[in-house]
């Protein structure tokens, strides 16, 4: 009895794990579509699809309107492969994406155009983010660490 307690906990977790991860891809996807895409409207709705109902009610659509259209013009379009993942835990996801005339195989993409994205869930309610997108140029992320 015992040992199927815990494969009935294990099994739960797992599936809540999965769950949570296919969230985050999703998410990720819809970054990119957004992204690539490149408009207004497309940016506000991956914010107000994305973002909790509760942060979106009360943030600067505007100010990170501007923000995901500086990210859009620095980087250009994205590559829909992830080129790295560094991150995957079940409320946090942190991939590198590159642009998509790179080539996934290449390992000597200069730091610069490589994009990191952060994607944290909520905890409460798992198919938002609790906040924004954690967005940079890998170069920064470098610069933090020494």
């Amino acid at each position: 009895m015992k040992n199927l307690l815990i494969f009935l906990f294990a099994i739960s977790f797992a599936v809540d794990s999965y769950s949570q991860n296919k969230q985050q891809a999703a998410i990720l996807e819809q970054f990119i579509k957004a992204h690539n895409m490149g408009t207004e409207t497309a940016i506000r709705n991956f914010i107000k699809d994305t973002y909790h109902p509760k942060v979106y009610s009360k943030l600067n659509l505007k100010a990170h309107i501007a923000f995901y259209s500086q990210i859009i013009q620095e980087f250009g379009p994205l590559n829909f492969r992830t080129y790295k993942m560094v991150e995957a835990r079940p409320f946090r996801f942190v991939v590198h994406l590159i642009k998509v005339n790179q080539r996934i195989q290449n390992k000597n993409i200069n730091p610069l155009d490589i994009l990191v994205v952060k994607i944290d869930l909520s905890k409460n309610d798992k198919k938002y983010m609790p906040h924004g997108l954690g967005l940079g140029s890998l170069v920064c992320e470098q610069r933090k660490e020494q």
